[in-house]
């Protein structure tokens, strides 16, 4: 009976880390994914420069157009000047051509203005460039590292399940229903068949078990289960399961 029993915590510690590296691998698509979204995210944030810096670059090209529509309006009421008959007249052109210069002047700052905003954007833009290219490196290693993780848990996944067939084909020459009875509990109890009773209690369940039955727990001649969580129970102080007691809780 121990040797079934020793079996059993074998096959059981070797169906949890099964469970764990294939819990673990089902994470990489999500990592993956992840980066991808950091690298997109970084290039809206570039394409959102770019559409800042060309809007800017328009406006300068439209207040050059204006500048240059009052520069010409300006020279062509100075042509003008040297026809004009009356005083009246002149000085109403005078205060046109004024005018006109006060606009322009207007307009040469609001230029200088985007001009600088322009300047900004430009260093902003190449900072930018150079924070997504060292990013995109970073995410593109990062990837690497997780496709590279993904392979090793499929070997060991790989070498767990071959461990397991093994276990499983020992436990069928002793036993062939054991088997059968832990699978068909290992499904319907979240992962745990096989479960250590220490001082009384049923170490998965946490309830106690009546002291008779117990005490036949401990003599170790037939196999029992727990009569709460009904999974294959053990004494979890016998000497004999203290080794497999030693990988279940990290200690070896």
């Amino acid at each position: 009976m121990h040797k079934k029993i020793r079996l059993l915590i074998e096959l059981q510690e070797c169906d949890l880390r099964i469970n764990d590296v294939e819990r673990e691998k089902k994470e990489i698509p999500k990592k993956i994914d992840l980066l991808s979204k950091k690298i997109e995210e970084a290039k809206e944030r570039l394409k959102s420069d770019i559409a800042e810096l060309n809007t800017l670059k328009k406006k300068r090209r439209e207040v050059e157009i204006e500048i240059e529509d009052i520069e010409e309006k300006i020279r062509k009421s100075n042509e003008k000047l040297t026809s004009i008959k009356t005083n009246k007249e002149y000085r109403a052109a005078l205060k046109e051509i004024d005018e006109l210069e006060e606009q322009r002047s207007q307009l040469e700052d609001r230029l200088l203005e985007i001009m600088e905003a322009i300047d900004i954007a430009e260093k902003r833009h190449k900072e930018i460039e150079k924070d997504i290219e060292r990013e995109e490196k970073e995410i593109e290693e990062e990837k690497k590292k997780v496709l590279a993780k993904e392979k090793i848990l499929d070997s060991e996944i790989e070498k767990l399940k071959e461990e397991r067939k093994k276990l499983c084909e020992k436990i069928k020459q002793i036993d062939g229903s054991l088997l059968q009875k832990y699978d068909f509990l290992r499904m319907r109890k979240g992962g745990i068949a096989i479960s250590p009773v220490i001082k009384g209690v049923c170490q998965t369940c946490h309830l106690g078990i009546p002291p008779q039955k117990f005490n036949e727990l401990i003599k170790g001649d037939t196999l029992m289960t727990c009569p709460h969580c009904m999974r294959i129970i053990y004494w979890g102080d016998d000497e004999r399961y203290q080794d497999q007691e030693d990988i279940k809780t990290g200690k070896a």
